[in-house]
Parts: C-alpha cells; structure tokens; sequence
C-alpha cells in the first residue's frame, strides 16, 4: 500500500524531518496567549500619555476635567508636575512597547511539532534550537485548561518523557497551544503507531530522525 501523501511543514524547518517522517501537526502558541495583555497595558498607558500631553501643551486636544485639574496641580521645585508625568508615561509607554515586542519575538520564534517520531520543539528566528521527544520515550500528555481558556481554545501541554540526552525535554509546560485536546490526541497516536510497528518488526529503513 502506498504511503500517505507527506505534510510539508510551513513552520518548522523542513530539512529536520526525516525521510518517511510525517509531520502530523505544527503549531504556534495563540495570539490570544501572548498579546491581549500587552496590549490593554499599552492602550491604558497611551490614554495616560494623552491627559499629560493635554495638560503640559494648550495646542494638544484637552481630556475633559482630568486636564485641568493637573494643570492646575502645584509645581514640583520649578517643573509643572504635568511635565514630569509626561515624562514618567512616556517613559512606561516605551517598557510597554519593548514588553510587546518580547512578547512577539517569543511568540514568532517557538514552533511545536507532533510527528510520527518526536514531539518537538523549535526555537529562534536566524539560529534555530531543537529539542524533541522521541515517541517511544513519551509517557503521558497531559492537558489543563482555565475555563477562560476553554472558551478561547487554548490551553496548556505537558509530555513527559523518560530517557534520553541532555537535549531531550520533558515535563515542560507548553502554553497558549491551539487546540490543546487534538495536539494530545495526536502525540498519543504517535507513540501507539511507534508501538504497533515495533510489534510488527520495527521501523521500515529509512524512517529513523536526524538533525537539522
């Protein structure tokens, strides 16, 4: 019988599968998991930015009384105090911004991958790091879910594992993982097609994982 057409992975690096290795799922960890509290934070900090432009300068656009009253606040030494907050919120919009910006580059440089023979875990953006879990070593994936994460989808992953090298991981909470029940379904599958062919002899030539 013919093999299954192969999944070409658009995520993880394409070299890192072996030949005869089926790519099952690939993944990144949700949006929803990542960035709604950056952004709320930065959006909270921008209206802040606003009320202290509109007190320290007439030409900015006033924020109701909350402008007037700060400009009406006495003055720290020589400096208005509007000044000074206009510093200090500008200053947090900037931690806020690198905040997200962490936020993305973290989000943008994991991949998590299920295959026929490893559970892996891609990381970084020019270099890459790979670690994998071989299925045969898996022995449990478990899944926890908030109930907020329930609603959005999402949840978070751990595969233990026993064995291994020093680059094997195991017992690592995955999160923000889309879908979490049909990752575990899927790594669970792996590890009984890994047991069914060894019962019946082995891998076929050709299907053993290598490097990138």
């Amino acid at each position: 019988m013919p093999s299954p057409p192969r999944t070409l992975p658009k995520l993880l690096k394409a070299t890192y599968l072996a030949d005869g290795e089926q790519l099952l799922r690939e993944t990144r960890a949700t949006k929803l998991y990542y960035f709604p509290g950056p952004i709320v934070v930065l959006l909270i900090v921008l209206f802040l930015d606003d009320i202290a432009l509109s007190a320290t300068y007439s030409w900015w656009p006033a924020v109701g009384s909350l402008s007037s009253k700060i400009m009406q606040a006495p003055n720290i030494g020589s400096t208005p105090l509007s000044k000074i907050l206009l510093i200090l919120f500008l200053l947090l919009t900037l931690l806020v911004v690198l905040w997200l910006l962490a936020r993305f580059l973290r989000w943008v440089s994991t991949v998590f991958a299920v295959t026929s023979n490893r559970v892996i875990l891609q990381r970084g953006i020019l270099g890459r790091d790979f670690d994998e879990i071989p299925v045969g070593q898996v022995r449990g994936v478990d899944v926890h879910q908030s109930f907020g994460q329930r609603i959005l989808g999402y949840g978070t992953v751990t595969v233990s594992s026993e064995g291994g090298t020093g680059r094997t991981i195991g017992n690592e909470a995955w999160h923000g993982i889309p879908k979490p029940f049909e990752f575990q379904r899927l790594v669970e599958n792996a590890t009984q097609g890994l047991s069914r062919n060894v019962g019946s002899g082995g891998w076929a030539q050709g299907t053993q994982p290598r490097g990138p």
